[in-house]
């Protein structure tokens, strides 16, 4: 937690504020500032603020203001952070950047497509799940996998070029974790393409 400057509520969103910026359920938002992502303080009534500044870096692609602090079970002490650094060298490639479904999505699709990335990675970072626990995991993922689909579907995005772009993101996860991890990570990641797919063939019916 940090301090509030006096004078400087300004640069303070609210729970609210923040997921409607990013457009992420606050779940999610509260994971990625226990990840250390996003600096947050809470009031006397004991409700949280972020940073505005931090928020739209999460949106723009830029490093983190600060580095997550906690280690995870899929490797290393950092997973996400190795895994967001790979995927913003490679989005920076030429190779990469004239891949046809890289250029089929503009510019504000592919914020919410990084957006969508450090959902993922959040949801990866997890401890290995069991019981209940695990069977959630699952089926947030195939909920992820159905916005993932519905948005990319409603901008005009092919099947084919969002599988690809999705390939692209796990990918850079898989290789930044040990092998060891794989197995959980494929088997939450087959669920979210599985609703990627339900969402493209719910706008066909």
């Amino acid at each position: 937690m940090v301090e509030l400057a006096v004078g400087d509520k300004s640069r303070w969103l609210s729970m609210g504020e923040a997921s409607r910026f990013l457009e992420v359920n606050e779940a999610t938002l509260r994971q990625w500032a226990d990840n250390g992502y996003l600096r947050v303080y809470r009031t006397p009534g004991g409700h949280r603020r972020f940073l505005r500044e931090d928020v739209t870096a999460l949106t723009s692609g830029a490093e983190s203001p600060r580095a997550p602090v906690r280690g995870n079970s899929l490797g290393g002490n950092s997973l996400e952070g190795n895994a967001l650094r790979r995927i913003r060298r490679r989005l920076h490639q030429d190779t990469v950047a004239r891949q046809p479904w890289y250029q089929s999505i503009d510019e504000d699709g592919r914020v919410r497509m990084r957006l969508f990335g450090r959902q993922l990675l959040s949801l990866l970072m997890q401890e290995n799940p069991a019981g209940r626990r695990r069977q959630r995991a699952l089926d947030e993922s195939v909920v992820m996998g159905r916005e993932y689909g519905s948005e990319m579907a409603g901008r005009g995005v092919t099947l084919k070029d969002t599988i690809e772009a999705f390939i692209f993101f796990r990918t850079m996860v898989l290789d930044s974790a040990d092998h060891g991890s794989w197995n959980r990570i494929l088997d939450l990641a087959d669920r979210m393409l599985l609703g990627v797919v339900e969402s493209y063939q719910n706008r066909l019916n």
